[in-house]
């Protein structure tokens, strides 16, 4: 695997997430698209772009957009789909450091499915909601969906579970989780402290319907998306044991009676916050 920016393991890759796993987080989002309002004159900072399915279908309503995420997989993978478009490698926990971008020259900065992961270490959390303040126009919008508190909770706590099952101490089970889902209010906090002037917010639940096939379904969701759970176990045996738990235990929870289909109970954080005129 690559590495990102800060030299952690490049966990993503465009096909396991984009086609097999979870091809459903860049189409389930009318609304969110719908609070963005994209615009013919609109120049748009997209973070955390991943693999750039939605980033190109709102790029041809607007007039210019800039997509940036961590994992340089997923940009590589952009460039070859989508090669006229500008997509760069940015750890955007450190938004705020990169000058080419943070020059108050955007009227909007987006991020769908994004800020969980981003803003799970706490002593970054400012600098990127700084950096969005900074790339934006005075009176320009921040617009964002990502996991709000429960967010796929039965998972998190099935993932937890397996892991102490295999010896691993509980706090440090909880602590490799590579999310951070706050309340509404803990968010509307965090971006009020830097700057923004909160316009809107709400959270739902979204019941969401996972892939089938090889590769996807519910295992292909822990081992893409709990990766950073699993690479504390010493042995690929203990992280397949660890999966295999998590799968069966699950079963009972997300299986629908009446199709067979799997769910997932995610619970979307959506607002929109302005930086005022001058």
């Amino acid at each position: 695997m690559a590495s990102t920016p800060t030299g952690k393991t490049d966990i993503w890759s465009a096909d396991a997430y984009g086609t097999k796993v979870a091809p459903f987080v860049a189409t389930l989002t009318n609304k969110i698209v719908q609070w963005l309002d994209p615009q013919p004159q609109d120049e748009i900072l997209d973070v955390g772009c991943g693999e750039g399915v939605l980033t190109a279908r709102i790029a041809s309503h607007v007039k210019r957009m800039v997509a940036v995420d961590a994992s340089a997989n997923m940009i590589d993978s952009f460039h070859q789909t989508y090669p006229t478009l500008d997509a760069r490698v940015v750890d955007c926990q450190y938004l705020d450091k990169d000058t080419s971008l943070c020059t108050g020259t955007f009227d909007k900065v987006f991020s769908n499915a994004a800020l969980h992961w981003i803003l799970r270490d706490e002593n970054t959390r400012a600098n990127t909601i700084k950096g969005c303040f900074d790339a934006l126009k005075p009176g320009g919008l921040l617009v964002s969906e990502s996991g709000a508190l429960g967010n796929v909770a039965e998972v998190h706590a099935a993932i937890i579970g397996a892991l102490v099952h295999q010896g691993i101490p509980v706090d440090v089970a909880r602590n490799a989780s590579p999310w951070w889902f706050p309340s509404l209010e803990a968010m509307k906090n965090l971006v009020e402290g830097q700057g923004f002037r909160w316009l809107r917010g709400e959270v739902e639940l979204r019941q969401t319907e996972l892939t089938k096939g090889d590769g996807g379904g519910i295992e292909g969701w822990v081992r893409l998306f709990g990766a950073n759970f699993l690479e504390i176990l010493a042995t690929p045996e203990q992280r397949d044991e660890a999966v295999k738990e998590v799968v069966e235990v699950l079963e009972g929870v997300g299986r629908r009676q009446h199709d067979g289909a799997f769910t997932v109970n995610y619970i979307r954080l959506r607002f929109v916050a302005q930086k005022q005129l001058a």
